[in-house]
This record gives C-alpha cells, structure tokens and sequence, in this order.
C-alpha cells in the first residue's frame, strides 16, 4: 500500500478572506519522469499565518495509483492553533487528522476520533519547511502524525527530518530558498523540485 507519509512534510486548506498567498511550485518526479505537482502556498492577514499545501500524484507501482494530499495549518502569532489534513487514494478518503488549540494543550484527531492530547505550545511545523531554512530547529510537528519529527543539519543548507519509523525526507535549500526534497515512501522515493 502506498504510504502517505511521504507528505508528512506538507500541510494546509483554502485561504479565505487574506492577503494574497505566495505560492511555490515543485515538479513531483519518479525515476526521472514527471508524475505530479506540489502547491504550497503561505498567507499573512494580521496575527495569522496561514499554510496550505496540496500535492497531487499519480504513480504506477505494481498498480496504479493517485493520490492527493491536502494539509492546512493556521498559526497565530506565531503558534499552531489548528491544522487539518485530508489524504485521499484514487478518489477515495484515506486519512484525516486535526490538530486543535484547547487552552495550552492539543488535541490531535485521526479520522474524528481523538487520539491523543499534549502540552503545547507548538511554533514550528513540517509545513513551515517549505519556506525557509528550519535554521535553530530541531524539530517539527507533523499535522499528520500528531508527533514531532527529529530535524539533523547533515550538510551546508541540507536538512534530514527524520519520523518516529525512521524513514528520512531530505530538504536542499540555497540562499534560504528551498530547491528540492527527497522522500522516502517505503515503497518509491519521489524527488520534487523547485519549478522556475
């Protein structure tokens, strides 16, 4: 079964009522051929920050198979207050999580039921990679996971982020700007690159 964890690193929902977002567009590539898009998108309106990312993806090993990856997260000032992802396999629902504030904790839902509650507070998440250098970092939280991921400097301007199974995605960064990943999905590794 193809393993959504891939996406762990993205994360977001519709952005209604801000500031125009920034978008950045990566090429999704397997084996050197073309197989989707990922959009990730951050808009500021006031105190809130709010990240989107969808990726889309269409793959064949052994069958094949689409998948689209929707994560929502919403920071205000400079907090997590709530994340949403949808996960869907051909069409078809195949995970949803939710991370909700209550007070100074978190609640963290999978498939609308509450899994698990922790202290917070939360200020840096796998969503927010995709917009800079996680410089001062050592970790982020997955929306996805309801857990947080080791991040390892491993070279100049290269990040491993690395889940609680052990499975690595590896962020190149230049001049703050991010060029690339690669992420294992235990059955492929897919590349995404920084479109022009």
């Amino acid at each position: 079964m193809w393993s959504p964890m891939l996406f762990q690193c993205f994360m977001l929902l519709p952005l209604i009522g801000s500031k125009p977002a920034d978008a950045i567009r990566f090429n999704i590539l397997h084996h050197g051929y073309s197989v989707g898009e990922f959009i990730a998108q951050k808009s500021t309106d006031g105190n809130q920050t709010t990240f989107f990312n969808n990726m889309d993806i269409k793959v064949k090993i052994i069958v094949e198979m689409r998948m689209n990856f929707k994560v929502t997260s919403i920071y205000i000032n400079n907090e997590l207050e709530h994340s949403k992802v949808d996960i869907t396999m051909n069409g078809k629902p195949h995970i949803s999580t939710t991370t909700k504030r209550v007070g100074n904790k978190y609640q963290f839902y999978k498939d609308g039921k509450l899994k698990t509650t922790f202290d917070g507070p939360i200020r840096y998440s796998a969503a927010m990679m995709i917009f800079g250098e996680p410089s001062g970092f050592t970790s982020a939280y997955s929306e996805e996971y309801g857990g947080f991921h080791s991040i390892k400097k491993s070279a100049t301007n290269v990040y491993e982020k690395q889940n609680s199974r052990g499975r690595k995605s590896v962020y190149y960064y230049q001049n703050q700007v991010l060029k690339s990943m690669n992420v294992d999905v235990g059955l492929a590794t897919v590349e995404m690159v920084l479109k022009d």
